[in-house]
């Protein structure tokens, strides 16, 4: 038996009834929308749907309504690159795949993706149709995925330093115990059935120099231990974070501040108490006394 094909929205279906083609839309997890840059480089919308802008507490009837759009929804870091994004796929008409942060109600910051397809009107307009969709939570975890990346990485620069360290320390007494086994040797009061003995215990001194020599290289390679200052250790981020914690901020007033998604505040909040060998910010506040880092 033939299959039927699916009824296409604003088609009657085969038990009669007709989808609604805008609540189909607005019913979308993400934005269906169309717009414009008029000849005189202004742009408009001609259609914005409610799906998402709805989850982010933005009026998209008020977009709809503005004579020309001022793109203040999108973060202030953000918007000069996504402007020039957009020039650049109305001069070349290539397609338009951006990911940007949104603000939303209460500034709360999240990251969306939009993809559009532009096309040349006669009258020199250059009109998108695309979708958005919503990428926080992706994002959150590619950060999460950086974080635990940055702290392996510091954790093995820690251990290379530290081993380098130890060897160091090792390798000055090995040496001396090397010339004083040679210069016993050479003594002739020494018997000869020793001098085998001292001959073996010899070469294996040298091989642990030689392998202390190789693992103080693979250290001289590797970035220089931090140190006894565990704040010193800390990412330019983390310290920004580390800050606004002892000045008392919650992790929705650290992500307001830094530009970046509530999720986004928490991991950097866990990675530096764990970094800190601490489980509670309480304890971050009353016990780090070192400087704090704003910029």
């Amino acid at each position: 038996m033939p299959t039927r094909p699916a009824a296409r929205p604003g088609t009657p279906s085969p038990n009669g009834s007709t989808p609604d083609l805008d609540s189909f839309v607005d019913n979308l997890p993400g934005n269906v929308y169309r717009r414009v840059r008029k000849p005189d480089g202004t742009y408009v919308f001609e259609y914005l749907s409610n799906g998402l802008f709805r989850q982010f507490g933005i009026d998209h009837l008020a977009l709809l309504r503005q004579d020309t759009i001022r793109f203040d929804w999108i973060h202030p870091d953000d918007k000069e690159r996504f402007v020039t994004d957009l020039e650049m796929s109305a001069a070349t008409l290539g397609v338009l795949d951006h990911r940007v942060r949104i603000v939303g109600h209460q500034g709360r910051v999240y990251w969306a993706r939009g993809i559009a397809r532009p096309n040349r009107r006669p009258d020199g307009s250059v009109v998108w149709d695309g979708i958005v969709i919503d990428v926080t939570r992706e994002i959150e975890a590619e950060t999460a995925l950086r974080i635990a990346k940055d702290e392996a990485d510091r954790a093995h620069r820690q251990a290379a330093g530290a081993i380098t360290s130890a060897l160091e320390r090792v390798a000055q007494p090995l040496r001396q115990l090397e010339t004083a086994l040679a210069a016993l040797a050479a003594m002739p009061s020494v018997p000869a059935r020793l001098h085998g003995q001292l001959a073996d215990v010899e070469a294996r001194l040298r091989d642990i120099l030689a392998t202390t020599g190789q693992h103080e290289a693979e250290g001289a390679a590797a970035e220089p231990y931090d140190g006894p200052s565990t704040l010193r250790a800390l990412t330019r981020r983390q310290g920004d974070v580390l800050a606004l914690i002892r000045a008392g901020h919650s992790n929705k007033a650290i992500a307001q501040k830094l530009g970046i998604t509530p999720g986004t505040a928490k991991l950097h909040v866990s990675a530096v108490l764990r970094h800190l060998g601490l489980r509670r910010r309480s304890e971050l506040v009353a016990g780090v006394k070192g400087p704090a880092r704003l910029n």
